[in-house]
């Protein structure tokens, strides 16, 4: 039996106008909405999402068959808590439209080849738009006993840092594996931006991670005569919780380049792509360049996930910008 039994609407029945319009929105079991009714609507706040950051834990055990098939790439530690540092974009409607066409026409053209499926990052199952990422660390773990301190200290290095608000642009479309080969990303390359935002962000994410005894993210040998970052340890044998407050180096000595590393995934594969598949990839960028290449990413605060809990690190939009970390 139905929770609720409907009556047919005897206005709709009345109306053959309406009855017809009604029909003529609904194509293959889904609404059909016209998009412009919704982009003029404000955004959502960017701590929506971080409700909704976590999903219910389905085992204890690293499982495939509940994740689509896909493996943990960093194993869970008892007593760790997973960390991430990021920016989110969240696309307005108009720019989801242009990336989700793209990837939908991507997804037809290489859907005979064999053993070779794309998943998308831009809808949920729903068909939900979700937000995506431009990743600032890799999935670290973090000690209880560091995790506040760890924030703490990336509060005051974004507060002080003079960093201001900037936008990011898409330069090229790749395919990128993990660091295991047991995922393939498409991702969207970016534009080095001006000051050079991106690096220095990572600059104070990699500071901050290493203090922590935590890996750094896109890091190189530097040439020899380039001078190391200033970077501070936390003590050895100690909990950052129990020592000093650790401090971040306030200038961008040797900070390196790795502005081609930076991406936003928006699709994954189990297996590698084939040359044939990229050599698609590229053709279908080059005929969607003049819109892709339009699209503006706004960076105005990194998130930092520690467990399920998201706190948002937001740019000063005052203060000059200029080549030291003070802006000086």
């Amino acid at each position: 039996m139905a929770l609720v039994d409907y009556t047919s609407s005897s206005s709709d029945e009345d109306n053959p106008k309406n009855s017809t319009a009604s029909k003529d929105q609904v194509i293959g079991g889904k609404r059909k909405h016209d998009t412009k009714e919704f982009e003029n609507l404000p955004p959502l706040p960017s701590k929506f999402h971080d409700l909704y950051a976590s999903t219910t834990r389905a085992s204890t055990r690293d499982d495939p068959s509940l994740h689509s098939g896909r493996k943990r790439g960093t194993p869970h530690i008892e007593g760790n808590w997973p960390t991430h540092l990021y920016i989110e974009w969240c696309p307005p409607t108009t720019e989801h439209i242009v990336v989700s066409d793209f990837l939908a026409k991507l997804i037809e053209a290489t859907a005979t080849q064999n053993d070779f499926a794309i998943c998308s990052f831009l809808s949920s199952d729903l068909g939900a738009p979700l937000p995506l990422h431009i990743s600032l660390s890799r999935p670290i773990g973090l000690v209880t006993a560091d995790k506040e301190n760890f924030v703490e200290l990336l509060e005051r290095v974004i507060r002080t840092c003079g960093i201001r608000p900037f936008d990011v642009t898409i330069s090229g479309v790749d395919w990128v594996s993990n660091f295991d080969n047991t995922r393939w990303f498409l991702v969207l390359r970016l534009l080095k931006p001006p000051h050079d935002g991106l690096n220095k962000l990572l600059h104070l994410c990699n500071d901050a991670v290493g203090i922590f005894g935590q890996p750094p993210l896109y890091a190189r040998k530097l040439p020899q005569d380039t001078p190391s970052p200033k970077r501070l340890r936390r003590p050895d044998g100690k909990s950052t919780s129990s020592s000093k407050a650790p401090t971040i180096a306030s200038d961008w000595t040797g900070l390196g380049d790795p502005s081609s590393a930076f991406h936003i995934s928006i699709a994954w594969a189990l297996k590698a792509p084939s040359q044939e598949t990229k050599d698609i990839t590229s053709d279908l960028f080059q005929k969607h360049n003049s819109q892709l290449s339009q699209i503006h990413v706004p960076i105005n605060e990194i998130k930092a996930k520690v467990g399920n809990v998201v706190t948002n690190l937001t740019l000063r939009a005052g203060g000059g910008e200029g080549t030291s970390l003070f802006g000086i």
